[in-house]
């Protein structure tokens, strides 16, 4: 993929032409706390969205809603689940950062934030070509129109917890008298499974912990990013500490590289970064 990385002070025609285009044929990840703002914005529960609405083990919005009238014939496809061809967005006001980025994407470079698009030119101008006709915006400008501050929190906060979760693996397998370098191995395999297999290996109660805590959907997001991270180290605790098995630990640290994976995704915590905080203990 042929990323263009940005300045904030780039300019590009960003004001949106309200198409709905953006909405159709991609494929969008959440976090517990986007999941429970949804869920807010739709006067439900987090459960009942999570089971209606997500996929590939609970994590990744599906697309099924109606097929794209707008931009090239090869770009329409079903739309998001939370689409509607009459009204857009059914819950706009608590979008998912993807979504308020888009055209744009966010990465972590060596703990450096940084925002691209990912073709060569701007996506807009393939699926609306409209948007030539509107004013441009600065990246920045962009950026604080789209209020992705309390979504970039919480992403940063649970890839944060996704690394942490990795280390506690190499800590507990240190602890327990493991072998590291089956550690690796161990992360080597799961890595390439997808959210229905992560979830599988899982079990039911610990997706339930990790996508859908009981915490207050208002919550500012650094707030609610800690007090889930705090659930599942109490959970962690209740369940393999006290654990009389002989491998209580290693499927304590198993869960842990488990966990971590199921976030990664969602987060823009890199597997590959984690893979080396693993593999640099086993040396």
């Amino acid at each position: 993929m042929d990323l263009t990385t940005l300045k904030t002070s780039d300019t590009f025609p960003l004001t949106c032409t309200r198409l709905g285009t953006c909405c159709h044929g991609h494929r969008i990840y959440i976090s517990a706390f986007e999941l429970a703002r949804i869920a807010m914005a739709m006067g439900t529960t987090p459960r009942l969205v999570r089971d209606s609405h997500l996929e590939d083990g609970g994590r990744r919005i599906r697309f099924e809603g109606p097929i794209g009238q707008h931009g090239p014939p090869a770009h329409r496809k079903p739309a998001c689940t939370f689409y509607s061809s009459v009204n857009g967005c059914r819950v706009h006001e608590h979008r998912p950062l993807a979504c308020r980025l888009y055209p744009l994407g966010r990465h972590r470079v060596e703990g450096v934030i940084g925002y691209y698009h990912p073709t060569k030119a701007l996506p807009c101008l393939s699926l609306c070509p409209d948007v030539t006709t509107l004013p441009n915006k600065t990246v920045g400008e962009y950026l604080q129109e789209q209020h992705v501050t309390e979504h970039e929190i919480a992403h940063d906060g649970y890839a944060a917890l996704a690394y942490g979760m990795i280390n506690a693996a190499v800590v507990i397998t240190k602890h327990s008298g493991g072998s590291l370098a089956n550690l690796a191995t161990s992360f080597a395999e799961l890595r390439i499974l997808d959210g229905a297999a992560l979830a599988q290996h899982l079990t039911p109660t610990w997706v339930d912990a990790l996508t859908i805590p009981e915490l207050n959907a208002g919550l500012p997001a650094a707030d609610f990013v800690a007090q889930h991270g705090q659930a599942l180290a109490t959970r962690f605790q209740a369940v393999f500490l006290t654990d009389p098995a002989a491998d209580a630990l290693q499927r304590a640290a198993k869960t842990y590289l488990l966990l971590a994976l199921y976030l990664s995704v969602a987060v823009g915590a890199d597997p590959d970064v984690m893979a080396i905080i693993i593999n640099q203990t086993t040396t």
